[in-house]
C-alpha cells in the first residue's frame, strides 16, 4: 500500500497487481488489503492517464468487491460511482473489461448495491459497452445485467 503511493508509475502499477492478486484468494486476505487502506488508494487512482495503471486499480477493486457485501460497501462508499461509468468508455479495452468486472462483482451480492449500481446509470453504461464490445470481453457486462434482474421485479424491469 506504500508503493502504490509512490510517485513512479511503474511501481504503482506493480503495487496495484499485487494488491489485486493478494486479494483475489480469500475473504480474509481482501480484508488485510482494506484494512491497510488500499481502498482509498486505489479510487484516487481511477481517473490516472496510464491504461496500464487502471487496468490494475480496476482488477484490484473488483478482487476485493468479490468476495462479500461489506468488502463490496467498502468498495463503493469510495464513492467510485458514477465516476467508473465513464471509464467504461476508456480508450483501451482491459481497462473498460476490468471496469464491467468491478461492476459486476459489486452488484451481485445485494438487490441494495444492484439498486445502487442503477441508479447511478450503472444499466445504460452497461449496454452502451456491450454495443461497443465485441468477444469475451462483453462476458462480464451480461453476467452483470443477470445478477441485477435476478434481484428482484423492479430491478429486471430496469434491464429491461
Amino acid at each position: 500500500v506504500l508503493c502504490i503511493q509512490e510517485p513512479e508509475i511503474s511501481l504503482k502499477r506493480i503495487a496495484a497487481s499485487a494488491l489485486s492478486d493478494i486479494s483475489k484468494h480469500t475473504p480474509e486476505l481482501a480484508q488485510t488489503v482494506v484494512d491497510a487502506g488500499a481502498i482509498a488508494h486505489l479510487a484516487q487512482m481511477i481517473f490516472n492517464p496510464d491504461a496500464k495503471l487502471k487496468r490494475q486499480v480496476f482488477s484490484a477493486l473488483a478482487q476485493i468487491s468479490k468476495h462479500s457485501v461489506d468488502l463490496a460497501e467498502m468498495v463503493v462508499e469510495a464513492e467510485i460511482f458514477p465516476a467508473v461509468l465513464t471509464c467504461l468508455k476508456d480508450t483501451d479495452e482491459y481497462v473498460r473489461k476490468n471496469v464491467a468486472t468491478l461492476i459486476r462483482e459489486i452488484s451481485k451480492h445485494t438487490p441494495e448495491l444492484a439498486q445502487l449500481v442503477v441508479n447511478a446509470g450503472g444499466v445504460a453504461a452497461i449496454v452502451d459497452y456491450l454495443a461497443e464490445t465485441r468477444g469475451n470481453s462483453r462476458l462480464p457486462a451480461i453476467m452483470m445485467l443477470g445478477y441485477v434482474a435476478a434481484h428482484s421485479e423492479n430491478l429486471a424491469m430496469a434491464v429491461i
